[in-house]
């Protein structure tokens, strides 16, 4: 069993996540961590799977293999990485560039005091589009008036836990949907599992644009993340 494993749900990003993965490695190795990264391909369409699959050949004692024959959406790609990780902490973070590996040591510093718990970023000036930022603000708050809580962001994908946690909430996983990080937090609020935050640096993506916030797919994913949430909750109060 690894002591950590990084987990990086990964969809057509060809040209930086060679780049993305080696800073990681460069970032865990200062640690002197005993790491796996977790490769979480989501049957990209670009050359993704091929530079993956030579960068999996020249790193076998540090990877883990998660390469899909299909695409399962960024909850399938991210759950999945999750569950077949060997490993006693788990960090999830996106494949883009836009999370700093050297936020990291702030999360490790403090794993001895997540027992149990989990600890999620809170990017500070966020890179993101208009657009994205408005989606967020708005299903913040609907998130709020669902799920009561103070964490700042939610849907942060730079988040640390022990392994162990997921079986607390693996009844709600089901009920995920592409706004897998929102779920993730209304499940474990739900549980009463606590939530620790932490500052991090936001960067800009390093190539290419998001294809989940498009203008023209904004009322679809804010009802289904809205639906999601609310199938989240009802759940929750049969299953008390």
């Amino acid at each position: 069993m690894f002591e950590l494993a990084v987990n990086f749900p990964i969809h057509n990003e060809e040209k930086s996540i060679i780049g993305v993965l080696n800073e990681w490695i460069i970032e865990l190795d200062k640690l002197k961590i005993d790491y796996c990264l977790v490769i979480s391909e989501d049957g990209s369409t670009d050359k993704t799977k091929s530079v993956l699959s030579e960068f999996i050949l020249n790193n076998k004692k540090k990877v883990i293999d998660n390469m899909a024959g299909e695409k399962r959406g960024y909850t399938g790609a991210t759950i999945s990485g999750i569950k077949i990780a060997d490993a006693k902490y788990i960090l999830c973070v996106d494949s883009d560039g836009q999370c700093d590996p050297s936020d990291f040591i702030k999360f490790w510093n403090k794993r001895f005091e997540i027992s149990d718990s989990i600890m999620i970023g809170n990017r500070k000036n966020r890179k993101d589009n208009n657009l994205r930022l408005l989606c967020s603000k708005f299903f913040g708050i609907f998130h709020y008036l669902m799920f009561p809580n103070k964490i700042k962001d939610p849907s942060c994908p730079y988040v640390l836990f022990e392994k162990q946690l997921i079986e607390k909430i693996d009844v709600y996983l089901k009920y995920t949907n592409e706004a897998f990080w929102w779920l993730f937090v209304a499940a474990c609020i739900k549980k009463k599992i606590k939530i620790y935050q932490t500052d991090i640096n936001h960067r800009e993506r390093i190539d290419g644009e998001t294809q989940v916030y498009k203008l023209h797919k904004f009322p679809i994913i804010f009802i289904k993340n809205c639906l999601g949430l609310l199938k989240l909750r009802l759940a929750s109060q049969k299953l008390k």
